[in-house]
């Protein structure tokens, strides 16, 4: 039988196809030391705000701050629509640097306190949750249809894999120096990512034309072909789900799993932090090499099941061994759900519009600090473990229903 010429090859050649392309190496390494700084930091101020108060909804109330500017990711997608992507980038980077450096600064000179980490960690989201979109429109400006999937999973693959080294680190000095010195590492990422897209990145054909409508009307224009295309629709019911149920309790409870049911302190934290981001780039790394492959649609639901499966079971250990292995699975099946939801989504939207529908997105992701402070109150009343073994299970039911539901996002993409 021969074979068909079409046909797109498992290879590792596939995978890195878009690295190719200098433009998208630029692209690719300051998110990769962007999101190194941000783990780090998210790490070191969750941290803090457990050691400064001794209470899961604190922790819980901090991470819904850092968290709550994705509510706004409406906004982003449409400038992603209207505005020179790349300066926007840069700028944003530029305010995340001088934040960390003045954070790092307080904490220096014994002047931080509990509601300061909530500021920064507000301020902080503020700056880099709405330009999510921007991020990935620009992408895809850059590698074009083909190499998307690949391209989303590398790119994917820098975000989780930043979660290896970065908080491992971070986790590593708090335990040596304290938490000042490691607040000075996490904000020391940034500058790097800044100056990586300071080399050109120029040639790139805009996949969308401006948007000259009025701010209201183009809204009103994301969310209406959110809602009328079933395939994007459940997409976002399943994004929803995971958001609400299982993201924040690896945004929020790691430090009081690390603390108080598994009594490995703050490098245990590190480390388990760390072995979600191997995981997740493993994850990543497998489906970069796919290239672009049918089937995507399938392997959004089923890692996402499989994650909410892993997570429950996550709550029920209480030996670190057990937990490494189970949160790096966990991470492998979580790569499933974090590239494809934004690679569905923009292949599934009309090119003048990715913009907003990935703004669409980002609100779907915004619900999160909301979950995160009910989940916070659960944790309080009824422990972090049995909280997250619900959550889990609950997770794995509600995609389940998705799919059943969803026939188009199951067959045909």
């Amino acid at each position: 039988m021969e074979k068909d010429p079409q046909e797109k090859p498992f290879a590792l050649t596939s995978g890195i196809a878009p690295l190719k392309d200098s433009r998208f190496r630029y692209l690719w390494a300051s998110s990769t030391f962007f999101f190194s700084g941000y783990w780090a930091q998210t790490v070191v101020l969750g941290w803090l705000a457990f050691e400064i108060t001794n209470s899961e909804f604190a922790v819980a109330s901090f991470t819904a701050a850092r968290f709550s500017p994705m509510l706004i990711g409406p906004i982003g997608g449409i400038l992603a629509d209207r505005i020179d992507r790349l300066k926007t980038l840069r700028t944003s980077i530029i305010i995340t640097l001088v934040i960390g450096l003045v954070i790092a600064g307080i904490s220096t000179f014994g002047h931080l306190n509990y509601w300061l980490v909530v500021l920064v960690g507000f301020v902080g989201g503020l700056t880099q949750a709405p330009l999510m979109p921007v991020r990935f429109t620009l992408m895809m400006d850059i590698v074009g249809k083909q190499h998307l999937s690949s391209a989303n999973a590398l790119n994917m693959a820098a975000m989780f894999g930043s979660r290896i080294i970065a908080p491992a680190g971070a986790g590593w000095i708090i335990s040596l120096w304290g938490p000042s010195w490691a607040l000075w590492y996490s904000a020391a990422w940034f500058l790097p990512a800044w100056l990586f897209l300071l080399f050109p990145i120029t040639d790139i054909t805009r996949m969308t034309n401006p948007v000259n409508g009025r701010l209201i009307s183009d809204l009103i224009e994301g969310f209406s072909i959110a809602i009328n295309n079933r395939a994007i629709g459940a997409v976002l019911l399943a994004t929803i789900a995971a958001n609400v149920l299982a993201f924040p309790i690896l945004q929020a409870f790691l430090p009081v799993f690390a603390e108080e049911i598994l009594n490995v302190g703050a490098s245990g934290l590190g480390l388990l932090v760390s072995m979600n981001g191997i995981g997740a780039l493993f994850g990543c790394l497998l489906i970069s090499m796919m290239g672009d492959f049918s089937g995507k649609g399938r392997l959004y639901l089923s890692g996402t099941t499989l994650f909410g499966l892993l997570l429950a079971i996550f709550g029920y250990v209480d030996q670190m061994s057990l937990a490494i292995i189970i949160i790096f699975l966990a991470g492998m099946a979580s790569s499933g759900f974090g590239v494809m939801q934004s690679t569905l989504i923009l292949l599934l939207s009309p090119e003048e519009a990715r913009g907003r529908v990935m703004g669409v997105l980002m609100l779907s992701i915004g619900t999160q600090p909301i979950a995160l402070l009910i989940q916070g109150v659960l944790a309080n009343t009824f422990g972090v473990s049995y909280t997250t073994i619900a959550c889990g299970i609950l997770l794995s039911i509600s995609v389940l229903l998705v799919a059943w539901r969803s026939p188009e996002l199951r067959n045909e993409i």
